[in-house]
């Protein structure tokens, strides 16, 4: 079996590779399109890979490749871009990481509305992909309780 979480940034994508990894007894691959290269991924089976949807050129022919296809993002945009304007613009000035919980502070208005901008486009792209597969998109605040 192998799965493919397309998600936008800051929308539980990690945590949920690693939960559906363990529950299915399949290895995780994180983010291996984004080009770094320290993951890669080469068509293998027993696997769940997750992407963020800005990271790969052909959401839809990739997709192809998986027996499962989960696409997620957030209902609420504007907390999205929250999180997302903050790990961009602290991840380099307080050597903030994703798996690193924070309290939220303001980031420079360019900073915000640049992430802003990213997420709705992100957010029209897989709605787009949601059509042309006909997948249900999956939702953040649908599958993770603020308070667990």
């Amino acid at each position: 079996m192998s799965i493919l979480i397309i998600a936008l940034p800051r929308t539980g994508s990690t945590s949920l590779l690693y939960r559906l990894a363990k529950e299915k007894g399949l290895k995780p691959l994180f983010e291996p399109f984004d080009g770094s290269n320290r993951v890669s991924y080469n068509n293998e089976k027993d696997v769940v890979v997750k992407t963020i949807i800005c990271h790969h050129n052909d959401n839809l022919e990739l997709t192809k490749q998986f027996d499962e296809v989960i696409l997620l993002t957030r209902k609420n945009v504007l907390e999205c871009t929250e999180s997302h304007a903050y790990q961009t613009y602290f991840s380099k000035k307080k050597n903030y990481n994703s798996n690193m919980p924070y309290l939220y502070e303001e980031v420079p208005s360019e900073v915000f509305e640049l992430c802003y901008n990213d997420i709705v486009k992100w957010n029209k792209d897989i709605n787009e992909l949601s059509v042309k597969l006909d997948i249900p998109i999956t939702y953040y605040e649908d599958i993770f309780d603020k308070d667990s």
